[in-house]
C-alpha cells in the first residue's frame, strides 16, 4: 500500500513540474542572451504554460510589437502591446497539431529580441 501512495505522490509531482510555465532565453541581435535566470534591467521575461504566452518587465515598455511564429515561419499572433511588472498574457492557441508556437520575436526601443519556445 505504501508503495502505491509513493507511486501516486510521484507522478502527481511529475505531472506538476511539467505543467510548470516554461521560460524563453532571449537573445538580441548583437549574440547577447538573456537567461530567465540571469538579470533583467529593462529586459522583457517571457514564459509559455500551454496556449498562453507571457511576458513582464521591471520596468515599463510601451509600444512593444510581439510576433509568434510557428514552426514553418507563418505569424500566428502579431501584436502591439505596453509591458510591465503585471503580467502581459496573449492567448495563442496550437492549430490541430499542424502548427504550433515556435520563435518569438520582441521589437521594442530599437532592440529586437528573439526566443525559441521549447516544447
Amino acid at each position: 500500500m505504501k508503495k502505491v501512495r509513493f507511486i501516486i505522490a510521484m507522478l502527481v509531482l511529475f505531472g506538476t513540474a511539467y505543467s510548470a510555465p516554461k521560460d524563453v532565453e532571449l537573445v538580441s541581435k548583437d549574440g547577447t542572451i538573456y537567461n530567465p535566470g540571469g538579470p533583467h534591467s529593462g529586459i522583457p521575461i517571457v514564459s509559455s504554460d500551454g496556449d498562453d504566452v507571457t511576458i513582464t518587465s521591471d520596468s515599463t515598455i510601451t509600444d512593444m510589437t510581439v510576433v509568434i511564429r510557428d514552426q514553418y515561419g507563418n505569424v500566428m499572433h502579431q501584436s502591439t502591446q505596453t509591458v510591465g511588472p503585471a503580467e502581459t498574457t496573449l492567448y495563442v492557441p496550437n492549430t490541430d497539431g499542424d502548427s504550433e508556437k515556435t520563435t518569438i520575436d520582441l521589437y521594442y526601443d530599437r532592440r529586437h529580441l528573439s526566443g525559441t519556445f521549447e516544447e
